[in-house]
């Protein structure tokens, strides 16, 4: 403040200073030769014309700074995103055309109002931090809000803050941009994946149900027909009987193609008895086999299982009872579904002479499928198995995911 009335003070002492030495000036002119004086009155001639020389430069190059200034507004105002200027505390200086459209408030109500005003209020408290980091750090801030008063609109502030000419942070630039359509194109991007993913999961469930199911049956009709067809001409009657289950068995995998064509179809199932498809399913595949098997259920457990978690526990019981025919010579199998402190727990038992310990054996398909269907139901598989001793293959499944249904 004291530099600003200190002006008038030197100017005035300037002039007297000027008045002064032109009055001494014309003393000395006076007294000089008349050639020294025309001399004299060429220089300040020349000096004259310099002087107006520079004075049409000056306003050539004024006339040139006003037209750049007035190419940088229109480029400012006409610019295809909003640009403010915010000081420390995030009042508006300044605003384009662009932020002002965004903002949906001219220029002159704009400014001086706190940008905070028209951010969301569940994405205030992200501009306060980015206003603060900003002027804190110095280094470029960027953040994405919501505005308030333009639902559904979603804006990016990107701003560098500015200091002057002692360092201080004094206010920032900031860049306003509608980032509504980009978002829009990557939720619609992580919505295909989704889907994609979904997709992909589903052939893999296809897949397990093929080998759990339709695949097993086959397998066990041909086991049939091949000791049918040994013992044709030694044991005829036997024969005709093992031909019968496989007659039996082959129309029992046509029921299960048609069912399987129809799950896949609509992609909607409705509710299916678990335990009398559970007692169904066990009886066919014992048949097909020449095997013994009991089933004990608790009703009140299955009570409230979806419809989707009924198809799961059948395909895996489906998939453990097929691996100990095949693998294990078992004569008897028991599979069981009792309840569980929070859940429910699935047993298949035998009494064969339990499965081969080797790795591959472990990373067959079958296993590979109730693992992942274990997954699905959010339970947990184990299988333990000792030579000579049985195999037991256990499914505990937790009581909250049985309100949860699983996609299928």
């Amino acid at each position: 403040m004291a530099k600003k009335s200190d002006r008038p003070t030197k100017a005035t002492s300037l002039r007297q200073q000027a008045e002064a030495s032109l009055r001494v000036t014309k003393r000395e002119v006076a007294a000089m030769p008349t050639k020294n004086v025309q001399r004299l009155v060429q220089e300040l001639q020349v000096h004259q014309i310099e002087l107006e020389m520079q004075n049409e430069e000056l306003r050539r190059t004024q006339a040139e700074l006003e037209a750049a200034r007035d190419r940088y507004a229109d480029l400012f105002d006409h610019a295809p995103i909003g640009y403010l200027t915010l000081d420390s505390k995030g009042m508006i200086l300044e605003a384009n055309l662009p932020a002002c459209r965004l903002l949906e408030l001219n220029r002159t109500d704009l400014v001086r109002q706190p940008v905070i005003r028209f951010v969301a209020a569940k994405d205030q408290p992200k501009i306060r931090r980015h206003l603060k980091e900003l002027f804190e750090t110095g280094s470029r801030r960027v953040c994405e809000v919501d505005l308030a008063q333009r639902q559904g609109l979603s804006v990016q502030f990107e701003s560098v803050a500015v200091q002057d000419e002692g360092g201080t942070k004094t206010c920032a630039f900031t860049a306003l941009q509608d980032i509504t359509g980009r978002l829009q194109a990557e939720e619609q991007a992580r919505q295909i994946g989704r889907e994609r993913q979904q997709y992909l999961e589903h052939r893999v469930r296809i897949g397990h149900d093929l080998h759990d199911g339709i695949l097993q049956s086959l397998y066990a009709i041909g086991l049939g027909l091949e000791s049918g067809t040994l013992d044709f001409r030694e044991e005829p009657d036997k024969s005709a009987v093992a031909l019968a289950r496989s007659i039996a068995g082959l129309n029992s995998v046509i029921e299960e193609v048609r069912s399987f064509i129809r799950e896949v179809a609509v992609e909607n199932l409705s509710d299916i008895d678990l335990p009398a498809s559970l007692r169904t399913m066990v009886g066919t595949l014992a048949r097909l086999h020449g095997r013994q098997a009991r089933v004990s259920i608790s009703h009140a457990v299955t009570d409230d299982l979806p419809a989707a978690h009924n198809i799961e526990i059948l395909h895996l019981v489906k998939e453990a009872l097929s691996n100990s025919f095949r693998h294990t010579r078992a004569t008897m199998v028991r599979v069981s579904l009792r309840p569980l402190k929070g859940g429910l727990r699935v047993i298949v038992q035998d009494n064969g002479k339990g499965l081969p310990q080797k790795r591959a054996m472990r990373d067959g398909v079958g296993f590979v499928s109730m693992e992942a269907r274990a997954r699905r139901l959010g339970g947990t598989l184990s299988v333990q198995s000792k030579p000579a001793n049985g195999t037991w293959v256990v499914l505990d499944l937790p009581r909250k995911s049985n309100r949860d249904d699983v996609s299928l």
